[in-house]
């Protein structure tokens, strides 16, 4: 038995690379690959509605209910089945894993992506809002068109 799981184990760990996006991919050439994941980076989202935090909830761009703008589908993964039969969801290039406010992108192609297109997945109304986004504590005009960058910390203050 033990020598059957370290065979086993063996194999997965030569099979990885070939399933394993590279997160370190340069571009070279045309941005668009075949729908594997070529760009792999995080930002950090803190949202208070007039001075109470809201909880960025687990599954946004991944569960139905919380993938309210399809608009980037081409440039997120498509549900599959792999080789060992587990099925992998489909999922938006911008979406949730938990509810730590960690936003993901994984996206087929290297691009800039926006909180306002984030926020539009998420389905969050902000219509009649103000709203005041601080990056790494600072104050940043234009919330919707803010491109996102990797390990920022950003905080969304949305007041009636």
């Amino acid at each position: 038995m033990l020598l059957v799981s370290g065979a086993i184990i063996c194999i997965l760990f030569f099979l990885m690379p070939q399933f394993t996006p590279d997160i370190n991919a340069q571009v070279t050439g045309e941005n668009k690959t075949s729908n594997k994941i070529i760009m792999h980076i995080h930002s950090n989202l803190n949202v208070t509605v007039n001075g109470k935090s809201l909880i960025v909830p687990n599954g946004i761009g991944i569960n139905s209910t919380l993938w309210n703008d399809h608009s980037l589908d081409k440039f997120g993964t498509e549900r599959k089945t792999t080789i060992f039969g587990m099925v992998t969801p489909a999922m938006s290039p911008l979406h949730t894993h938990d509810s730590s406010g960690t936003i993901h992108f994984e996206s087929t192609e290297y691009r800039n992506y926006t909180l306002g297109q984030f926020l539009n997945i998420w389905g969050i109304p902000l219509e009649g809002s103000r709203v005041n986004l601080f990056i790494d504590g600072n104050s940043t005009d234009n919330y919707s068109n803010y491109v996102l960058k990797d390990r920022e910390k950003m905080i969304l203050k949305i007041e009636d």
